[in-house]
């Protein structure tokens, strides 16, 4: 399981979601399950022994939601009573639509560039921005994401660019994430063969 940090948000709800739905606990985080009276009486002397049985449940959720955390977000929310409110607390920061946070994760994607990385890895990236801006309600739109995209890339890749952006037809995010994986493969096969030629021509 994955570990929740500042830009994996939406994939780590939803596997922390599918765990906890899968045992059946999910009215706990969302707040359903209502604690019965910690105690019996109107003294509070006699235990309610129906609240330790609540009680021990919640647990096991906070203790698997905690689990799931780095460290750095657990200390945010380290102090929370019930699942409930490590639930509400974490929804609270990461998908509130603030002005600072939308503007901030589009910095982030046009300011993303593939540089070293791995086409793959850099895909990714972007992915990962684009999720954590539709889990605040600021999906981004295919063109600005195309965009973006190939904003990012280095000089090698602009052949591939400007054959994208003189399509005469509308290309889809799959058809240029596609073409880029592909463009890159041959770039690298280039590479590999123009290094491999001058080995043979030093042997003979």
């Amino acid at each position: 399981m994955i570990k929740l940090d500042e830009n994996n948000y939406p994939v780590w709800k939803g596997q922390v979601l599918a765990a906890i739905t899968a045992s059946g606990l999910e009215d706990f985080i969302f707040g359903f399950s209502v604690p019965p009276p910690k105690f019996l009486n109107v003294g509070e002397t006699e235990p309610n022994p129906e609240y330790k049985i609540w009680q021990r449940s919640d647990k096991v959720v906070m203790s698997l939601l905690f689990s799931s955390l780095s460290s750095e977000i657990l200390s945010q929310v380290v102090c929370c009573l019930t699942s409930h409110e490590v639930w509400e607390t974490l929804r609270t920061r990461y998908e509130s639509p603030s002005t600072t946070r939308v503007i901030n994760l589009r910095n982030q994607m046009q300011q993303l560039k593939k540089e070293g990385r791995t086409m793959q890895v850099y895909l990714n990236m972007l992915k990962s921005l684009a999720n954590q801006l539709a889990a605040v309600g600021e999906p981004v739109s295919q063109r600005d994401y195309i965009w973006y995209m190939l904003e990012g890339l280095p000089a090698e890749f602009d052949a591939v660019v400007t054959a994208i952006y003189s399509r005469p037809d509308q290309i889809t995010l799959d058809e240029v994430q596609n073409l880029l994986l592909g463009f890159e493969m041959r770039l690298d096969r280039r590479q590999g063969l123009e290094s491999f030629i001058p080995q043979v021509m030093d042997v003979w």
